[in-house]
């Protein structure tokens, strides 16, 4: 809005700039009641410059500052419309206009903020979704769109066309305020450029100013968060957040060596700094080797409320491993941080670390996770790197390795195949018994001419001389 001269001179501003055209803008947005110490409060503004050079505003506005002191109470809707010479033109006065609304807007509310081409006009207005209230005003549409910039942040004039938080002090002020919510209710956003800046409206004098040096990328679940001079924004595909206090993002560093034994898995630690603690998450990181590259997706976040924390990256290494060290590069392609003001996903900046692996024919014990976040899901990550399909070293055995491999695997198969050699002798002497049962039974013999009991192994009878055999009757055995 247009300068209030010098009761309340420095005017913070903090917003985005969109890249693409709309033919019609609508955000809703919080109606936050916010007072500095001198109990002036802030404007959200919606802004349109057209194909034609004008700059249209409109806002929700809490205790806004009279020119020469004091603030109009309560929620008003806030107005103004400049030329392409860049004067202010509506209200004919100058200076911005002020409008109250037909009914109450209370603290909490959602107030949706629009500007739109209708019969030759730029309706500017604003509507309570809680209580139907409603407050609104027209000038002559110069122009049939609103431009977003591409290769710049504003007009030359300064003019643009995005989203605005404005407070204006009675000194400099580095604060941050509190939270406001605006949210694009028709259009996904592509890009925006984003800044904040404070200036000293009597004398032209800049404050501070800062920006990104190009438009940042808006993604529909992950926001561009940028701070500068005691405040910060959070801008993604649906919106904006300002008023928000800066938070210091956690780093990463390499963990100490890492240690493994051939065909198991090791270990990789990285090491999470944050003096305050923190929520992250993993969506994206590769551990590169000479013997393979590993890719390590982890959705799940973990938290963590001591300065340092490990976490440990597992993966698995090939059996025929050349025992050695090894130079491991571990690439944080995505990341992101939880922003506890709103609850937002933040993408922090890729990472690159540098880290050192033996391999040891001494057994590795299983990876620990040492001082890890309580509730990150483990040493291992839920996804486990995946090595390469095709050996990359050829194997060289030392004697220690032959006589592990002689003690591990050839005493064990020999025992193996004596204890079944037993168990089938065992089954022959079982069965050969079975079928002495189910055969003749031995017992006594008579001769059948002249019935003298026979001794066994007696073929010819010694009373008649003549060879007899037959059982008795009363020996036979039923076989089944």
């Amino acid at each position: 809005m247009a300068s209030l001269a010098s009761a309340n001179p420095y005017d913070e501003q903090i917003g985005i700039a969109f890249t693409q055209n709309f033919s019609k803008l609508a955000f809703n947005v919080t109606a936050v009641a916010f007072t500095g110490p001198n109990g002036v409060g802030p404007g959200y503004l919606v802004n349109g410059l057209t194909d034609y050079g004008y700059w249209y505003q409109v806002g929700l506005s809490y205790n806004w500052p009279y020119t020469l002191g004091g603030f109009n109470p309560g929620f008003h809707m806030n107005f103004e419309v400049f030329d392409n010479t860049g004067v202010s033109v509506d209200p004919s006065s100058g200076g911005g206009g002020l409008k109250s609304f037909n009914g109450p807007v209370n603290p909490g509310d959602t107030v949706l903020l629009s500007l739109s081409f209708a019969s030759g006009s730029v309706v500017m207005r604003a509507m309570d979704w809680q209580t139907g209230a409603v407050s609104s005003h027209s000038y002559r549409a110069n122009g049939s769109i609103f431009v977003g910039l591409q290769s710049s942040l504003s007009s030359q004039l300064g003019f643009f066309t995005g989203l605005m938080t404005e407070q204006y002090h009675s000194s400099p002020y580095y604060g941050a305020g509190l939270p406001v919510t605006y949210n694009e209710t028709e259009v996904t956003l592509s890009s925006a450029w984003m800044w904040m800046d404070e200036w000293n409206t009597d004398t032209g004098q800049s404050v501070f100013r800062d920006y990104t040096t190009k438009p940042v990328q808006l993604d529909n679940s992950l926001s561009q968060y940028f701070s500068s001079n005691g405040t910060a924004e959070i801008a993604n595909a649906y919106g904006l957040v300002t008023g928000l206090t800066p938070v210091t993002f956690p780093t990463l560093d390499a963990g100490p060596q890492a240690t493994g034994y051939p065909g198991n898995q090791a270990a990789i630690t990285t090491v999470i700094r944050d003096p305050q603690g923190a929520t992250v998450r993993f969506e994206n990181l590769t551990i590169s080797t000479s013997f393979g590259k590993y890719n390590i997706s982890v959705t799940t976040p973990f938290s963590f409320s001591v300065g340092t924390a490990q976490y440990n990256a597992t993966i698995s290494l090939p059996a025929d491993l050349t025992l050695g060290n090894y130079n491991l590069t571990i690439y944080i392609r995505s990341w992101q941080y939880l922003d506890t003001q709103t609850q937002e996903w933040i993408a922090l900046q890729q990472t690159r670390l540098n880290e050192t692996l033996v391999v040891t024919n001494n057994p590795a014990p299983s990876p620990s996770p040492g001082p890890n976040p309580h509730n990150n899901p483990g040493p291992n990550p839920p996804s486990t790197g995946k090595g390469p399909s095709t050996p990359t070293n050829n194997t060289t055995l030392s004697p220690n390795s032959l006589l592990t491999i002689f003690r591990s695997l050839i005493i064990p198969v020999v025992a193996g195949y004596v204890g079944l050699g037993l168990l089938a002798l065992v089954l022959l002497i079982r069965q050969e018994r079975k079928r002495s049962t189910n055969g003749r039974i031995l017992g006594l013999r008579f001769c059948q001419s002249c019935g003298t009991e026979l001794g066994v192994g007696i073929l010819t009878c010694p009373s008649c001389g003549l060879p007899r055999d037959t059982k008795g009757s009363e020996n036979q055995a039923v076989n089944p």
